[in-house]
């Protein structure tokens, strides 16, 4: 450095490319100016991305956000904005460019702000750090969202970032670079600084990663400003005290917390007390009930009753088959955990018997942040392949979805049968997805292919959102439901296909010499109804779908069950067959006689009562929840002290939940569908009705 001048800029040219005689020099006192102006940029670009995250999240629920600067909530707001402006001194550490970084985090914060309030429109669920799980799989977004918004989204992006290279461009002229060559000292100290800043950043991100560890003072920090998290509705978090504080919330934690008073001497009397029950319930009980009896759960994707909902018109029936099945047997609504999706956790639900409701606000997926931790996880596939079943999950979609390729070998399924491997996929008119023939197709063909019974697991596509235009004739729709009375006649008309599909279905059951049970029940409703005006007066409504238990061996009797939660399903079918119960479902059945049905800050009674505190529960609920809580904790995130024998089955038989490597080797080798991932046969390139 000469002259007061901290390094000559290079050279401009003039005319006709001449350079001019003389460069422009920066003094030290401008480039202290220049990095006061850069500090003040910085700092306003970082408020201005955050309030676009929680303008957009205000816009999705119906609200403004005016209040968020300068309102009583405005501390929070600006703790967001600092974390939001240490990524961006980060950005700019790690590229050493204001711009190119300021567009970049621009960027970043428009696809998420697009992201969530899509989902928030789909799902009435904000954006959680694990939906990043979803950002590869271009297609599935396209099929949620459209493709017209997401190239719209990307133009705008690519336009955006074109601007500011050009603007970089002419900038450089007025802002020189520091150079390596011209300024050797100045450079490396610039070098040294952006690796310090780098560090310090790193740092922060991995103590905000760790948000909900004990301590955490930026954890603290929010509860400073006068944070207080709503453990029952996420949705709440985000709107009350914005995006990022959302998200942190969300990031990755314990899956349950520590229950007091968890030991195995604690487990211990858990165990004996229910296996007490379980002895008591199976004095009366054969144990080859469950012999040779094919057992058939099925997830219809978005199957729900329209017709139970206020001043929604709809022509005719479009399920009058199921409910005209529905009086004849064991049947209900199922308490969904959301409205528009939740597929994968109801799944988990229904075959684990673990309730969402025990676990942290933040395991939002447990197919995608529990289960693949593990090399196994206890669940009914492991019971009934000791029992001398086939396990097999059908899934005529993406294998990849939820992550069900590695998620389903964990929890015991031998075979896998998604939509590369399904040997007749068929769709309906214009449908993208598999229809629910094709897949109950199947499952029939998996029953009568193997000589021993089978345990399927099918979680069907054809409902799946968008319908809209799938159908050459849609049902007749009132216009009280407004701007979603198309895709109310298109999902009509899905359910009417689903209603004659299952009805096939259970007839050809009927014929089959093969005894076999079925679970039935709808994952949740259609991801329109929270942009229809009627939403509000139904919104409790749309939390239940249809379920039901059928057999073609017996005519099970007719039974009206309370609102249910899918952790009770296969207690249930054991209990309607009188096969024996395992503890851990005797503790299930007697739960579901105290509390039905459960979701995070809800307990419904059989009654239909409903509690948002356990403390308001009769004891005797109370302690049930206790135990059940203890050993969900033991056999998810504990020493899993409690597995063996509470999945234990009377002695007469050796029935165990356990099945050594031998024997299940040998029960692999025996088998003669191919393992998961082998293509069974080549798929019609023709899609019908196309």
């Amino acid at each position: 450095m000469a002259g007061g001048y901290l390094w000559p800029r290079p050279p401009r040219t003039g005319v006709k490319g001449l350079p001019l005689s003389e460069p422009i020099l920066v003094t030290t006192r401008r480039r202290l100016l220049l990095l006061a102006g850069a500090t003040l940029f910085t700092v306003a670009w970082a408020i201005g991305c955050n309030l676009l995250l929680d303008t957009v999240q205000a816009s999705a629920e119906g609200r403004r956000e005016l209040d968020r600067v300068l309102g009583p909530g405005s501390l929070v707001f600006y703790i967001s904005s600092a974390v939001i402006w240490v990524v961006l001194v980060g950005l700019i550490a790690l590229t050493g460019r204001v711009l190119l970084s300021a567009t970049a985090l621009l960027a970043v914060s428009a696809a998420l702000g697009f992201a969530n309030y899509e989902k928030l429109g789909l799902r009435q669920e904000p954006l959680y750090p694990s939906d990043v799980a979803f950002a590869g799989q271009v297609g599935f977004l396209r099929d949620m969202v459209g493709l017209r918004p997401i190239v719209l989204l990307s133009v705008g992006l690519l336009v955006l970032v074109a601007v500011v290279l050009v603007a970089t461009r002419f900038l450089r002229r007025f802002i020189p670079p520091i150079q390596r060559v011209t300024e050797p000292r100045l450079w490396r100290a610039w070098i040294m600084a952006r690796v310090a800043i780098l560090a310090l950043v790193a740092t922060f991100v991995v103590h905000a990663v760790h948000f909900n560890a004990d301590g955490n003072k930026l954890r603290q920090a929010y509860l400073g400003a006068g944070v207080e998290w709503v453990e029952w509705s996420q949705r709440a978090n985000y709107l009350r005290h914005g995006f990022m504080a959302g998200v942190l919330y969300n990031t990755p934690t314990p899956a349950m917390e520590r229950p007091t008073g968890y030991s195995e001497e604690a487990m211990d009397e858990i165990v004996e007390r229910w296996s007490e029950v379980a002895d008591r319930t199976n004095a009366g009980r054969s144990n080859d009930v469950l012999d040779d009896l094919n057992v058939v759960v099925v997830l219809s994707e978005s199957f729900s009753d329209p017709t139970r909902l206020t001043d929604v018109r709809i022509g005719r029936d479009p399920i009058p088959f199921t409910h005209r099945l529905m009086d004849r047997t064991p049947s209900g609504e199922m308490l969904t955990q959301f409205i528009g999706g939740g597929t994968a956790n109801m799944e988990f639900e229904v075959l684990t018997g673990f309730s969402l409701s025990q676990f942290t606000p933040q395991m939002n997926t447990p197919y995608q942040q529990l289960v693949p931790n593990y090399s196994s996880f206890p669940s009914a596939v492991g019971l009934f392949e000791s029992l001398g079943h086939v396990p097999v999950a059908i899934h005529p979609f993406r294998s990849i979805m939820y992550d069900r390729d590695r998620v389903y070998p964990t929890l015991g399924f031998d075979s896998f049968v998604s939509e590369r491997t399904m040997p007749s996929l068929e769709r309906l008119e214009s449908s993208d997805f598999a229809s629910d023939e094709s897949s109950f197709t199947e499952v029939e063909r998996q029953i009568d292919e193997q000589d021993d019974p089978v345990f399927v697991n099918l979680v069907t596509m054809q409902n799946h959102y968008p319908m809209t235009g799938n159908y050459a004739d849609p049902f007749f729709v009132g216009k009280s439901v407004g701007v979603v009375k198309n895709q109310l006649g298109a999902f009509a008309r899905g359910l009417r296909y689903s209603d004659v599909a299952l009805r096939d279905f259970l007839t050809e059951l009927e014929e089959s010499p093969e005894r076999t049970a079925v679970v039935f029940y709808g994952d949740h409703a259609p991801p329109f109804w929270p942009r229809s005006k009627v939403f509000e007066q139904n919104e409790e409504q749309l939390r239940k779908t249809p379920f039901f238990l059928w057999t073609n061996f017996e005519k099970l009797p007719p039974r009206d069950l309370p609102l249910t939660s899918p952790t009770h399903f296969l207690p249930l079918l054991f209990n309607e067959l009188e096969a024996p119960l395992t503890p851990y479902y005797a503790m299930l059945s007697a739960l579901h006689d105290e509390v039905p049905a459960m979701a995070m800050g809800e307990y419904h009674s059989a009654e239909g009562d409903v509690v948002t505190d356990v403390g308001d529960l009769d004891p005797a609920a109370q302690q049930l929840l206790a135990d059940y809580r203890m050993v969900q904790y033991d056999l998810t995130v504990g020493e899993r002290w409690s597995q063996e024998a509470m999945f234990d089955l009377p002695a007469e038989g050796g029935w165990t939940i356990g099945i050594n490597p031998a024997d299940r080797a040998r029960v692999q080798t025996e088998r003669r569908l191919p393992p998961p991932g082998i293509r069974l046969s080549r798929r019609p390139e023709q899609r019908p009705g196309r």
